[in-house]
């Protein structure tokens, strides 16, 4: 351990924890857009020789395959060619360790004369899911891609044309080299609801200041009913206090100005903290953005830019998501489902192999049905196990799905909540990938073993009205 630490090595570790501390202090943190499906790229980034958009997920299992095959040309080249030649160290050793512990601990689950197809299922698999499993740990995963306007369309009945219409998103900034960014703490708001709110703020203000004069109004009443009937309210009957004139004076005073200002510190202070973030919003109480609203003969709300450029003015007009490059595809239904349906294929596939035609009888045991008052309870088991074959589909897409995608937004959200220190949850999904990729491989090996192995009803009964 302490030669591993010596030297250079120290030092990369000791950079690479200080450009840690120094990105989550100055950058703000990446809230990618969560959605189950993977997302689809701009227009013009299909499949090649197809209409078919890619998707991030698509992408990361390309990634997960080219991996794979660069690993296996690896362990070929390095493997040694005969028994007398030295294995050479590091990686390889620890793979070759790590393979034959697998294949013993296999081994004495699922040993017989079908041993070796399923273990390279086994391992075939443990390999894949535990690659796309830890893409997540990657840095640029799910934080680096197109920064996209989340606008969508939408028919309007009354008009008969489509409208371009608004989501929930983030504001984004130009930042080193022209990059756009999204920035994290500026949840984006339309124009039309900074101006709203505005003009409530401004109409707060002068319902304050007509209470402030209102209530100066009626102190000023009161104090000429006081000098009218009190002890000298004879002397003080005619000396021109009770004027209306100048009750009305009165209300124009700094206490109704204060009225008026403490009303609107509010929503300055709010919108003076989002302008401190670095937000679009100024601190002024008034529209958004002149020329917002067109002229009074028009009286339509400026259009809504479908593709806005990020540099442009109209990027203040539309909310903004990060669409990934590369997101884990784990996480993606699409490739959870199809494993599941390769294991049940070749649960299905080995089971053929080993009995034949015979496999069909753990699903379809119909002989003992007139020969033994339990020939009913063997037709109901196989009819139930032919539902659990199925429903194995579903547990191996959901079990993996489930974990990883969690696992993800429990690294974008700590990510955030605790920039510089978030290790611990990088570890703890380092060891559920692991696990995951482990649980889904070993099912596979177990279930297929069980389909080697052919369900002697008929021995049994037979052997049972012998004694």
């Amino acid at each position: 351990m302490n030669s591993f630490w010596n030297g250079k090595r120290r030092f990369v570790a000791l950079l690479m924890f200080l450009a840690g501390v120094f990105v989550a202090l100055r950058v703000p943190p990446v809230i990618p857009f969560i959605q189950l499906p993977g997302e689809k790229f701009p227009e013009g980034f299909n499949i090649p020789f197809t209409d078919i958009r890619m998707t991030n997920t698509f992408v990361a299992a390309v990634i997960v395959w080219l991996l794979l095959l660069l690993f296996v040309v690896y362990i070929a080249r390095r493997r040694p060619s005969d028994g007398n030649e030295v294995p050479p160290g590091g990686f390889y050793n620890m793979f070759e360790a790590l393979f034959e512990g697998l294949m013993g601990f296999v081994g004495g689950i699922a040993g017989g004369r079908h041993f070796r197809l399923i273990f390279n299922m086994f391992m075939t698999i443990f390999l894949i899911v535990l690659i796309a499993n830890w893409m997540e740990l990657l840095p640029g995963v799910d934080t680096i891609g197109f920064i996209h306007p989340h606008v969508k369309e939408k028919f309007d009945a009354d008009s008969g044309e489509y409208k371009v219409i608004t989501t929930d998103g983030f504001e984004i900034y130009q930042g080193f080299l022209g990059i756009s960014y999204v920035n994290g703490q500026c949840d984006w708001i339309s124009p039309a609801d900074e101006a709203a709110a505005d003009e409530v703020a401004l109409a707060q203000a002068e319902v304050a200041a007509t209470a402030a004069q209102q209530a100066q109004i009626e102190d000023a009443a009161y104090v000429r009913y006081q000098a009218k009937h009190g002890d000298h309210g004879d002397e003080g009957a005619n000396d021109g206090h009770g004027d209306d004139d100048h009750a009305e004076d009165q209300g124009d005073t700094d206490a109704v100005a204060a009225a008026r200002q403490d009303a609107l510190d509010a929503r300055t202070a709010e919108k003076e903290a989002r302008r401190d973030r670095g937000c679009y919003t100024g601190v002024a109480t008034s529209s958004w953005e002149d020329g917002y609203v067109e002229s009074d003969e028009t009286d339509k709300k400026k259009l809504i830019p479908l593709h806005p450029d990020p540099r442009s003015e109209d990027a203040k007009l539309v909310p903004w998501v990060v669409l990934p490059f590369v997101r884990v595809a784990s996480t993606d239904l699409n490739m959870t489902l199809t494993l599941g349906l390769i294991s049940f294929v070749m649960i299905q596939y080995i089971g053929f192999k080993a009995l034949g035609i015979g496999y069909l009888t753990k699903f379809f045991n119909f002989g003992t049905l007139f020969k033994s008052p339990l020939g009913g309870i063997d037709v109901a088991v196989g009819l139930l196990e032919l539902i659990g074959d199925f429903a194995k589909i579903l547990s191996f897409s959901f079990r993996l799905l489930g974990n990883i995608f969690a696992g993800s937004i429990v690294l974008f959200v700590m990510s955030f909540l605790v920039p510089i220190l978030p290790w611990p949850f990088f570890i703890l999904e380092f060891f559920v990938g692991v696990i995951q990729a482990l649980v889904f491989a070993l099912l596979t090996a177990i279930f297929m073993n069980l389909a080697t192995v052919s369900h002697h009803h008929d021995d049994d009964h037979d052997h049972a009205e012998a004694h």
